[in-house]
C-alpha cells in the first residue's frame, strides 16, 4: 500500500491542487454549497448539531458531507488515539473532530455530546461492535437530549443471530425461510408432508461446510421416501433440512426511524441481477418494503436504525397457478454492512432528522425557495455551469485510476467515494497520509490504542 500511495502521489496532488483552484474561482457555481447559503438565510431555520463517530469512513463522510450542506452542524469523531488524523476529519463538512478511546468510548461520547450540545448521534464505527453501540445509546438517551440512530441493546441482541431474528419476525406472523435441525427420518417426513408445494435441501455440517447434500422431495413419494430412509439420522448426528429458494436471494438495507421505513435499497445478487430488467422488480420493491414497514412497526420508537436484510424469493405451485413468495432469512446491523450511503439519494439526512420529536420550530425548517427557481440565470451562472461541465474531465484520470485499482484489487486503498470536487483534501488526506502513515506506526507498534 505504501508503494501505490507513492506511485500515485504526483497524480493525485496535481488533482488536489488544480480543483482546489478552479473551486476558489468566486462565480464557480455549485448547487450544494449555493443551497447551503440559502438555508443559512433563512431566519427561520435553526441547524442541527450532529455527531456523526466514524467520520473517517467513506459512508460516515458522505452523510457528515449531506448534513453540511444541508445547513447543519457537523461534529466529528474517529476511535482509537491514532497518531495520524483520519482523512474525513480533514473535511469542509467536519465542525470539528475528536479522537475517542476504545476503553472510555461511552464516557468520550458523553462528554462530547454535553460539550457540543449535539441533537443527532449517528454511529458509523468499524472499530465498535453493534452492542457497545447499543450500550451507549442507552446511557446516552437516558442522560441526555440527545438521539441515537441505533438500537437498543435488546434489539441488538436478536439482531446478532439468525436464529433468534426469524424466531422474533416469525412470532410476528411474518414470513421466514425455513431451516429445521431434524432428529429423526420422521420428522424429515412430517415438514415434507406439511408443505408439499416447498422444495427443501438437507445436508450435514461438519466445521461449518455443507456436506451429503440431497434435495427433496423427489419426483416420486416412493423414491422420497427410499432417499430419507438412506441417510443416517439420529438425535447425536441430527440433520439440517433447509429450505430451498428456487429463484434466488437478495438482500435489502433499510433506515428505521421510529417504527418507519424511511430508505430503502435493494442489492441483487448475480443469481437474480436479471431481475431489475424484469416486471419482478418492482414486485419486489414492494413487497420488501411491506414487510419491513409491518416488522418495523411491531418495534414502535424502539426501532432506529441501520438493517440489511437477506430475502429469499421461492416459487410455489398451487392449483395450477404460480406464486411467487418472499421469506426473511436472516440480518445483519449497523452501518458498517448497510450500503445506503454508498450511493446515497440527495436528501437521505432529512430522514434521520425525523427521529427529532416535532415542535413548532421545527415545522417551520424548510429550506426557502433555491436562487435557480426564482431568478433568472444570468451570465456569470451560465458561464460557470459551462466551467463546471468542462471541470469534470479534470476527474476523467480518477475513474482511469479506480478501475485499475480495482483490476488489480486495490479497492481499499482507493475509495473513489471520498473524492468530492469541492471538498478534495479528505480523499488525498487518507490515501496519501492517513492510511499510509497510520499502518506504518501499527506495523511497528502493533497498535494505535494507548
Amino acid at each position: 500500500q505504501l508503494w501505490v500511495s507513492l506511485l500515485l502521489l504526483p497524480l493525485d496532488t496535481s488533482i488536489l491542487i488544480g480543483v482546489s483552484l478552479l473551486g476558489r474561482i468566486r462565480f464557480f457555481h455549485n448547487k450544494d454549497r449555493h443551497h447551503r447559503r440559502n438555508v443559512l438565510r433563512n431566519p427561520r431555520f435553526y441547524p442541527k448539531t450532529i455527531l456523526i463517530t466514524g467520520v473517517g469512513t467513506a459512508r460516515g463522510l458522505a452523510l457528515a458531507r449531506q448534513f453540511h450542506y444541508g445547513g447543519h452542524r457537523v461534529i466529528g469523531a474517529d476511535v482509537g488515539l491514532t497518531p495520524i488524523r483520519s482523512g474525513g476529519s480533514m473535511s469542509k463538512a467536519v465542525h470539528c473532530c475528536y479522537s475517542i478511546s476504545k476503553t472510555q468510548y461511552v464516557c468520550n461520547l458523553l462528554d462530547i455530546i454535553n460539550r457540543e450540545k449535539v441533537d443527532i448521534w449517528v454511529p458509523f464505527l468499524d472499530r465498535a461492535t453493534p452492542l457497545e453501540d447499543g450500550v451507549a445509546k442507552s446511557t446516552i438517551e437516558s442522560r441526555t437530549s440527545c438521539k441515537c440512530v441505533h438500537f437498543n441493546v435488546d434489539s441488538v441482541t436478536i439482531f446478532s443471530r439468525d436464529d433468534l431474528f426469524l424466531q422474533h419476525v416469525g412470532e410476528k406472523g411474518l414470513s421466514v425461510f425455513e431451516r429445521h435441525n431434524v432428529k429423526s427420518r420422521d420428522s424429515v417426513h412430517r415438514i415434507l408432508n406439511g408443505s408439499p408445494s416447498k422444495n427443501y435441501v438437507i445436508h450435514t455440517t461438519i466445521k461449518g461446510a455443507i456436506h451429503d447434500a440431497v434435495l427433496l422431495p423427489r419426483r416420486t413419494p416412493s423414491q422420497t421416501y427410499s432417499d430419507v430412509s438412506e441417510l443416517q439420522i439420529t438425535k447425536d448426528h441430527p440433520w439440517v433440512l433447509q429450505q430451498r429458494a428456487r429463484l434466488g436471494s437478495y438482500w435489502a438495507d433499510f433506515l428505521l426511524i421510529q417504527g418507519c421505513v424511511k430508505a430503502m435499497k435493494i442489492r441483487y445478487s448475480s443469481q437474480t441481477s436479471g431481475w431489475q430488467e424484469s416486471s419482478l422488480n418492482s414486485s419486489i420493491h414492494e413487497v420488501t418494503r411491506q414487510l419491513m414497514e409491518r416488522f418495523a412497526d411491531k418495534g414502535k420508537s424502539q426501532m432506529s436504525g441501520h438493517l440489511s436484510v437477506k430475502f429469499m424469493v421461492d416459487e410455489e405451485i398451487k392449483r395450477n397457478t404460480v406464486c411467487y413468495t418472499v421469506y426473511l432469512a436472516g440480518c445483519r446491523q449497523g452501518t458498517a454492512v448497510s450500503r445506503l450511503l454508498d450511493d446515497p439519494p440527495p436528501n437521505l439526512f432529512t430522514c434521520y432528522l425525523e427521529i427529532l420529536p416535532t415542535t413548532a420550530d421545527s415545522a417551520n425548517e424548510t429550506a426557502p425557495e433555491s436562487f435557480e427557481k426564482r431568478a433568472k440565470p444570468i451570465w456569470p451562472v451560465v458561464a460557470a455551469e459551462k466551467t463546471t461541465r468542462g471541470i469534470e474531465r479534470f476527474t476523467y484520470p480518477i475513474e482511469t485510476i479506480n478501475l485499475m485499482s480495482h483490476k488489480l484489487g486495490l479497492s481499499d486503498i482507493w475509495n473513489r467515494s471520498r473524492f468530492s470536487s469541492i471538498d478534495p483534501l479528505p480523499w488525498w488526506w487518507h490515501l496519501h497520509i492517513s492510511q499510509p502513515l497510520n499502518d506504518l506506526v501499527l506495523m511497528v507498534n502493533g497498535s494505535t490504542e494507548t
